[in-house]
């Protein structure tokens, strides 16, 4: 730890994304709200957060790829610069149909971020730091994500949506200006020039793929990632409002659950130099699929924010310990490839999850969103019980880049 706040680049890469989490905060405690008040239907909302996804599935690799080969710094800047205009853009709209062009944005814009951002950790800080450097990392997202729900909840019950979005403009270019002007722009070592080569790259996404440890990570993040974009970020505000939450009191509830998810990343990230990464994240898949499949059953609005923090304890350790994963079997010149894999692996579930969903809510309502998360879950849990036992039976060793 004392090595780790030494360290200016670290921090401002933490305050960075601490600031980047808050303005997201603020974006998805209340977009699907929003969209319900431009008189999108519960299908829609499902095909916005699928259309999120859908450019994950696209861009991630791509994107993680270009990452490896040019200062990460500079592609984590544009993804910045995209949130700002997707949020700005919230605030001028009135027609449902025009969230669409929004929703590409903000994916991209995902894509571009906040996991790069471990990359980039990473690659600046000592094998034996990285774990704990990841878990500080993903606690700020945590942390800013809590006091961003909270205050989209509050901003937009008692000023409006648009005040909100635009808050979350101006919050989110704060972090574009400390990531350009603060020390971590002097953080990235140099790259050494290389010849792209399609072979070498098939190559080396072959060789991440038969690593059982990144498999079950990848794995993992597609059950994950639809439990925590679709059931959660699209769905639970309005499952909440039907049993009559206020705007306000549903901020709360993912404040609350963020505020979960943050305390489990820290030791999370850290416990990893002690125990594998594999028992973290089967842990955090059970608790997920506990939690979510209750979900389907409970209306109760305080047992509802139980059920909902320990759903986002479960996120909280997965992303921590699912992205440690990845550092840890990866080498800094394949590190981006490896994380637009993970990426796009979660992009599957925030694409088909949200859609299928939607639809699901629309035929047999809202709490059917729950049932079949929860079913996706355990067999995320089945699939990495599976890829850790082969883990278990073979050296693992860091995912080498091609020469």
């Amino acid at each position: 730890m004392q090595r780790i706040v030494r360290r200016s680049d670290l921090l401002t890469i933490f305050f960075m994304i601490f600031l980047a989490d808050v303005a997201i905060g603020v974006y998805r405690a209340t977009f699907s709200l929003f969209a319900d008040s431009l008189g999108a239907t519960l299908t829609m909302i499902g095909i916005l957060g699928g259309i999120e996804g859908l450019m994950g599935i696209l861009l991630s690799l791509p994107i993680g790829v270009v990452s490896d080969k040019v200062d990460r710094r500079n592609v984590l800047a544009g993804g910045l610069l995209l949130f700002g205009l997707a949020y700005l853009l919230c605030t001028t709209i009135e027609d449902p149909r025009f969230l669409y062009p929004i929703r590409v944005i903000t994916g991209i814009g995902v894509a571009s971020t906040f996991y790069l951002g471990i990359a980039f950790v990473g690659d600046i800080t000592e094998k034996r730091d990285q774990g704990l450097a990841i878990g500080i990392y993903t606690t700020c997202m945590g942390v800013g994500f809590a006091i961003g729900s909270a205050a989209g909840g509050l901003i937009a019950e008692r000023v409006g949506f648009d005040a909100g979005f635009a808050a979350a403009a101006a919050v989110v270019f704060a972090s574009f200006l400390v990531l350009r002007l603060g020390p971590a722009r002097q953080a990235a070592r140099p790259r050494p020039a290389r010849v792209s080569n399609p072979v070498a790259f098939r190559t080396n996404v072959s060789l991440m793929l038969r690593n059982p440890v990144i498999l079950a990570a990848a794995l993992g993040n597609l059950g994950v990632s639809m439990s925590n974009e679709g059931a959660v970020f699209n769905f639970f505000p309005l499952y909440a409002a039907s049993l009559g939450v206020g705007t306000a009191m549903i901020g709360g509830m993912f404040s609350i659950r963020m505020i979960g998810s943050a305390a489990t990343r820290l030791p999370s990230g850290a416990i990893t130099s002690r125990i594998p990464v594999q028992y973290l994240m089967l842990t955090a898949l059970a608790i997920g699929t506990a939690s979510v499949l209750s979900m389907a059953f409970v209306t109760d609005h305080v047992l509802l924010t139980v059920l909902l923090a320990c759903e986002g304890i479960a996120f909280g350790m997965y992303f921590a310990s699912g992205t440690t994963a990845i550092a840890k079997h990866t080498e800094e010149a394949n590190r981006g490839t490896a994380t637009g894999l993970f990426i796009t692996a979660g992009s599957f579930g925030t694409t088909l999850g949200p859609i299928g969903l939607g639809r699901a809510a629309d035929a047999w309502g809202l709490s059917s969103v729950y049932l079949i998360t929860g079913i996706v879950l355990l067999a995320g849990f089945l699939g990495n019980l599976y890829l850790h036992s082969r883990a278990r039976s073979r050296n693992r060793i860091p995912v080498r880049a091609d020469p």
